[in-house]
């Protein structure tokens, strides 16, 4: 719907650029609306992420058509629009849906919460490099400033592929519901995934205020659940392992941890329907 509600808002605030880049700015954004919709149809952790590029793009298109447009066309159907855009990009429901399009066999992800540092701040501005980077040096081009365009793409792509990398990192986090047990896939609380047997899984519960458990949760916002084991297992963090001295991989052995899905009462009902002890 995009085009339909932003798309005379645009061609608005477009109508007074010369006739060249007006048609390429037009071409360049039809293509990346057909790329954005592409993506809505291949649920996949990579197409999450470019969507979540794409999202608070729109959003800024948006914004921007309504600054420069004049008063013949309303923009509030585009700015609507956007809206719903983001929302929807940045929805659990959404989040769930394209990691787990990732999934083989009889499995089943959900994603976990973002740390709460990177959606305040490290987020936000992150997507702001990786947009910026991008658009800068094509905007400045198709105003005819050739050598500020030159420069804003050649010092613009490489940090914007960084923050793009990064923000890509955080799409693939998630939890694994396995026939085997219960998968910690987090490379952010763990050097490796670790798989909890469903024997040796005691509960999976809405953490307690009071739970001692290992904190995997990364400071993420919103309810965390615990996980029980019957014995002690071992787990790798973040940021251990193999030292340049060629030193035994380091360990630690833990009874519990802590994690925090987009959407912890689904998982909860996810892991009661495969029969995993529920508390």
């Amino acid at each position: 719907m995009l085009p339909v509600a932003l798309g005379p808002a645009v061609d608005d605030a477009l109508h007074d650029i010369s006739t060249g880049p007006r048609s390429l700015a037009s071409v360049a954004l039809w293509a990346l609306w057909a790329i954005g919709l592409t993506a809505t149809l291949i649920p996949l952790p990579v197409s999450l992420t470019a969507l979540r590029l794409g999202a608070p793009a729109v959003a800024l298109v948006a914004v921007w058509g309504a600054a420069a447009g004049g008063e013949a066309i309303s923009p509030v159907p585009g700015l609507l629009m956007a809206t719903v855009v983001v929302v929807a990009a940045f929805s659990a429901p959404m989040a769930d849906r394209f990691v787990d399009g990732a999934s083989y066999g009889d499995e089943r992800r959900f994603q976990l919460r973002a740390p709460g540092p990177v959606v305040v701040v490290l987020g936000p501005i992150a997507t702001l490099v990786g947009i910026g980077g991008l658009t800068l040096g094509p905007v400045l081009l198709l105003d005819g400033r050739w050598m500020a365009g030159a420069i804003a793409t050649i010092v613009g792509v490489p940090p914007a592929a960084v923050a793009i990398r990064a923000l890509h990192r955080l799409s693939r986090r998630w939890i694994v519901l396995v026939p085997a047990g219960f998968v910690l896939h987090d490379h952010l609380a763990l050097a490796e995934p670790t798989l909890l047997q469903r024997s040796g899984l005691l509960w999976i519960r809405a953490a307690p205020v009071d739970t001692d458990a290992l904190d995997l949760s990364q400071q993420a916002r919103g309810l965390a659940l615990e996980v029980m084991c019957r014995e002690p297992h071992d787990v790798l963090p973040a940021g251990r392992g193999r030292s340049s001295g060629g030193r035994a991989v380091e360990v630690r052995s833990i009874d519990a941890f802590l994690c925090s899905p987009v959407r912890p009462d689904v998982v909860l009902a996810a892991a009661a329907q495969r029969l995993l002890p529920v508390g």
